[in-house]
């Protein structure tokens, strides 16, 4: 092989090489495009449920909750085990939530991650049979698919619940 041959050659291996480290710094980029956008729908659903439970007072603020939810959407209580399915169950558990005397809840914290959230809150209201008021902390899991939610999770001690 004469010395241009060699030159030649060498050249089509480091354009080789220069084509496949690009190929994988835009797999790489795009990659990590799409999980954060992933991360970034989770987190604008998460923030209008933040922005929706801040705002909320009595049962007639349910309404603004619901258009979070998919329509098959589950509500599961972990600390009385019960389940709710669609979005008529899910408002129904809701007002029942909201007619706590002097009930407030305030959301601590936020994790989201791409199709989930975490969501640490403390609420604090009149316990029924109690003069007093009671506060608990709690923690919601929520998966998030399409913009709504699918599935959430409140995790709490139901003995310092006050509701």
């Amino acid at each position: 092989m004469d010395d241009r041959a060699r030159k030649s050659h060498g050249r089509r291996w480091l354009f080789a090489l220069l084509a496949v480290v690009l190929a994988l710094g835009v797999a790489f980029v795009a990659g990590m495009w799409f999980a954060d956008r992933g991360e970034r729908a989770v987190a604008a659903v998460i923030e209008s449920y933040a922005e929706a439970y801040e705002g909320l007072d009595t049962t007639k603020d349910v309404p603004v909750l619901i258009p979070l939810y998919a329509p098959d959407a589950v509500l599961r209580d972990a600390a009385t085990d019960r389940t709710y399915r669609g979005t008529g169950e899910i408002e129904s558990a809701l007002n029942a939530l909201l007619a706590t005397p002097d009930f407030d809840l305030t959301i601590e914290r936020t994790l989201v991650g791409d199709g989930w959230a975490l969501v640490f809150w403390t609420a604090d209201g009149m316990r029924p049979g109690l003069d007093r008021v009671t506060q608990v902390d709690g923690v919601t899991s929520l998966e998030v698919s399409k913009g709504e939610i699918e599935r959430e999770t409140w995790y709490y001690d139901p003995a310092k619940a006050p509701f």
